[in-house]
């Protein structure tokens, strides 16, 4: 998603992708981190690999990836905004992951990478920001650096499922419907993760599976939660600005930032956040 002037709170990267800067993509991580490990662990990626972060962001999946591999193996991370490359790199130096890791600034559309350099690919939220154009590009280079019987997982939000309660059922689909129709096409692309497959087999992918994960958060919310639904609140409240809403739903997101109303739904006892997120995994024939 492109960031956009009207809405401060969208907390972008220097690439220009919204909901990409290292703090928010660390406070997301830390709030689903137990669903987003079980999600990677599912992959079946092996001790001894070779593996590449795709859109590495700050490197959240890393720990986890080096445990995956151990220290005969190794992994790559590559991402375009440089300064989520040096948090990664920080992090890896203080040398407590399980294998090394090579960190570099770089675009997966036009991979640094040699052909069937790779026993595996994980891409996590990094389709949502791509045309259909580039998404393909993207699976044709994976494809190119991972081996025969290799994999390619990717992992990517489903908007069709997100609710917070209690509120309107239908309040975030009727937003990102009206950003559709207002020819947000990065909005577009969020509905286009449950026709996932159809581009995994475009590039030739075989032995196709797919994992979806409920993710809810309720009362007692952790910091970390509180904090993310709050500023996921205000992220999608400025999108409601821009989006040709009825009345009443555009009234209800301006209240939904109020974040210190008694009576905001964070605080309800009943509170819920719900998403759904899966994971898309093919083999390199």
């Amino acid at each position: 998603m492109k960031s956009s002037n009207q809405n401060p709170e969208v907390h972008a990267s220097s690439a220009g992708h919204d909901l990409a800067s290292t703090d928010w993509i660390d406070m997301h991580f830390q709030a689903m981190q137990p669903e987003y490990e079980q999600m990677l662990s599912w992959v079946g990626i092996q001790s001894n690999w070779q593996v590449l972060d795709a859109g590495c962001g700050t490197g959240g999946y890393l720990p986890l990836m080096t445990e995956l591999v151990g220290n005969g193996g190794k992994v790559s991370a590559i991402d375009l905004a440089p300064e989520n490359v040096r948090v990664v790199e920080e992090r890896a130096g203080q040398g407590r992951w399980s294998a090394p890791v090579d960190a570099r600034v770089g675009n997966i559309l036009d991979l640094p990478y040699a052909d069937q350099s790779f026993d595996a690919v994980w891409c996590a939220n990094t389709s949502q920001y791509l045309s259909d154009t580039e998404l393909l590009t993207m699976l044709q280079e994976f494809r190119r650096i991972v081996r025969p019987g290799g994999l390619i997982a990717i992992k990517e939000y489903d908007i069709t499922a997100m609710q917070m309660q209690p509120t309107m059922p239908m309040l975030f689909l009727h937003l990102y419907e009206a950003c559709c129709r207002m020819g947000d096409q990065e909005a577009c692309y969020l509905f286009r993760t449950l026709n996932l497959p159809h581009w995994l087999r475009e590039v030739g992918l075989i032995e196709l599976r797919h994992k979806p994960t409920l993710i809810v958060r309720s009362q007692p919310l952790r910091p970390v939660e509180k904090k993310f639904v709050g500023a996921a609140l205000e992220y999608n409240a400025g999108k409601a600005e821009q989006a040709t809403l009825p009345a009443e739903e555009l009234d209800l997101w301006r209240k939904l930032t109020d974040l210190d109303a008694g009576d905001h739904i964070i605080r309800h006892p009943d509170f819920q956040y719900r998403c759904i997120q899966t994971v898309f995994v093919g083999r390199v024939p």
